[in-house]
């Protein structure tokens, strides 16, 4: 079984189908690196060091503190180097400059560092979502774990320079499980457990206790989660197309795979052209801002908006393309199965034998749809039972910044 993640997970929530390139296909590499990732990565391996030279009795100035910030910083700025992507209007010196800050306030803020018992710093967890050997695996690495009494702290440290809001739960849904591994790993030795969540650039610390009344919702939600994944890496084994869906959203303009998804390889194909009958040879964005114009007119007339979809759905369909991009304007095109009963009675026999009868009594079409895609027949069922038939809709709209 695959050993989970919390940044799979969220990968998958965020596109299950960057989660199929990188995962599943193996396309994960020395991609682009971003200025906020570094920063990140900087402080968190300051604050490690820092921690490690307590925990022997040795406690560092803040102006060591900071000063090994810049040292790894530097290596790191020498190691990207040109894969370092600028977002935005900050500079490489806006970065540091943030960095230096966040540890000197933190120092500050928490001084004189007595009393403080640690377990570990950069601390692997390997643990399961439940009890049973065909248990969900997980696995997960805590930023510095502390002992105060009977209590264990989980600490992470965020960089983030927005603070988010009350009721995004992410980052204590990643703690929360984490409590998890901590429990399997070091049960005995503590009688609660609490978060604590390091805000840096705020001088902020979000602590809360985590007892079995907030940790078993978020066990079962990770738990179906992962099923999910389960079933669609299944599914993807066995040749079911688009197991892995796209999932439009604002990180796609930074996303590394654009030029392999279907969302997006359209916008890097080039000015091709086709014949387009008695219009002539006309490129593919001609057509698609043409469509668009005739789809936000009122008319009557739909024979060469019919014309020009059907043109437009055949090139899509033979590039495997969900979007296509004119000059001003872009088509989504979204792909459905409708299905129908080759013998009426003949399903309705099987529904009953299947003991789901009554829930499809009906049988209208989006019921058979919902037979199909709930999974309550097997392939071979709709292959015998169901005539299908793909359709293909396109949705116009204004063209933006990628």
């Amino acid at each position: 079984m695959v050993v989970y993640s919390f940044s799979q997970l969220g990968l998958y929530q965020q596109c299950p189908k960057k989660y199929q390139f990188r995962y599943l296909e193996g396309l994960e590499k020395s991609f682009e690196t971003t200025p906020d990732l570094l920063l990140g990565t900087s402080v968190h391996s300051s604050l490690e060091r820092f921690y490690q030279q307590l925990n022997i009795y040795k406690k560092p100035q803040k102006s060591d503190l900071v000063e090994y910030f810049d040292i790894q910083r530097s290596k790191s700025l020498q190691e990207n180097g040109e894969k370092i992507v600028m977002k935005g209007d900050q500079t490489l010196d806006d970065y540091q400059r943030r960095g230096q800050h966040y540890l000197s306030d933190y120092y500050d803020l928490h001084t004189p560092f007595e009393d403080i018992k640690i377990v570990g710093t950069e601390l692997l967890l390997h643990f399961t979502l439940e009890d049973g050997p065909n248990a969900p695996k997980f696995r997960g690495i805590v930023d510095r774990l502390d002992k105060d009494g009977e209590n264990f702290i989980i600490n992470d440290y965020k960089t983030n320079k927005n603070l988010p809001p009350e009721q995004k739960d992410e980052y204590r849904e990643q703690l929360t499980l984490y409590a998890q591994g901590i429990r399997q790993k070091y049960g005995k030795y503590f009688k609660n457990i609490k978060a604590r969540l390091h805000y840096l650039h705020f001088g902020l610390v979000d602590e809360r206790e985590i007892t079995d009344e907030n940790l078993d919702p978020i066990l079962q939600k990770y738990k179906n989660l992962i099923s999910e994944i389960e079933t669609a890496r299944f599914d993807h084994n066995m040749g079911v197309e688009n197991a892995f869906p796209t999932n439009q959203n604002p990180y796609c303009k930074y996303c590394e795979y654009q030029m392999l998804c279907p969302l997006w390889t359209h916008l890097h194909y080039g000015a091709e052209t086709i014949n387009a009958g008695e219009l002539g040879e006309q490129t593919i964005a001609s057509l698609v801002d043409q469509y668009a114009q005739l789809s936000s007119q009122i008319s009557q007339d739909t024979k060469q908006k019919d014309f020009l979809k059907e043109l437009l759905v055949a090139y899509a369909s033979e590039h495997d393309f969900e979007q296509l991009f004119g000059s001003e304007t872009k088509l989504g095109v979204s792909k459905s199965q409708t299905f129908s009963a080759k013998d009426k009675l003949a399903l309705q026999k099987l529904l009953s034998e299947l003991g789901i009868l009554d829930e499809y009594s009906d049988i209208p079409y989006y019921k058979l749809a919902a037979l199909v895609k709930d999974k309550k027949l097997t392939p071979d069922q709709v292959s015998t039972y169901l005539d299908a038939k793909d359709s293909r809709t396109l949705r116009a709209s204004k063209k933006k910044e990628s």
